[in-house]
Formats: C-alpha cells, sequence, structure tokens
C-alpha cells in the first residue's frame, strides 16, 4: 500500500496496555464546497482533536497497536506520538480515553474535558 498521512496518536492505559488512534478528518474540497481534483487528499484536510476515525485498543506494545492499523491500511507517514502512561501524562491520557470511549459508544465526538491537552 502507497503511504498516506494522516496524524495519529498511540498511548498507554493507565492498566498498561497500548492503543492507537487516528484523528478525524475533513477533506478541505468539502468544507469550501469545491472540486476535489484540486486538492491534495493527504495533505489538504482539517483535523478534529475531539473525535477518531480508528481507534484499536489494548494491545501490549506501540508496535502491536501501530500493526493493528496497518493490518487495515495504509502507512500513515510521519511518527506518531507515542505517550507512556505517567503522572505528567494522566491528563492527557484521560482526554485521549474520554475521545476513545465515545468512538466505542458509536458517537461522532467526544464530549472531551475543557483543558489544553491536545
Amino acid at each position: 500500500m502507497v503511504s498516506v498521512n494522516r496524524e495519529h496518536v498511540i498511548w498507554q492505559s493507565s492498566s498498561g496496555s497500548w492503543n492507537i488512534g487516528f484523528y478525524a478528518y475533513t477533506g478541505l474540497w468539502e468544507i469550501e464546497d469545491a472540486d476535489p481534483d484540486d486538492f491534495d487528499h493527504e495533505w489538504d484536510v482539517e483535523y478534529g482533536y475531539g473525535e477518531f476515525w480508528f481507534l484499536s485498543t489494548g494491545h501490549p506494545s506501540p508496535d502491536a497497536a501501530y500493526e493493528a492499523y496497518l493490518a487495515q491500511y495504509a502507512n500513515p507517514g510521519g511518527t506518531a506520538e507515542v505517550l507512556h502512561w505517567s503522572a505528567e501524562t494522566a491528563e492527557r491520557i484521560g482526554g485521549l480515553e474520554v475521545v476513545s470511549a465515545a468512538f466505542a459508544a458509536g458517537r461522532e465526538a467526544a464530549s472531551a474535558p475543557a483543558t489544553d491537552w491536545w
């Protein structure tokens, strides 16, 4: 498969398992009601950091989480932010867990805490 850049995050839950989430995105051609052929589908996108379009949870390692994505989709390019569970990352990871729970419940977007953890 060809590489397609998509923003994502890999994080460790307080239980020790690893998760991967790819942020939802909208093509700028959709926002601007324009011809998709005039835009680059890889780069002309806006991300919604309060929701995921792909989520996989409960992996034994960051690499295993990443492989779960690659089993279904093209290489996302770039490097993922990898958050190990710690007191310093607990708030940010808590926000990701809220977004993850919303995805699992089938909601479009999470009602995430109003903090700057993106």
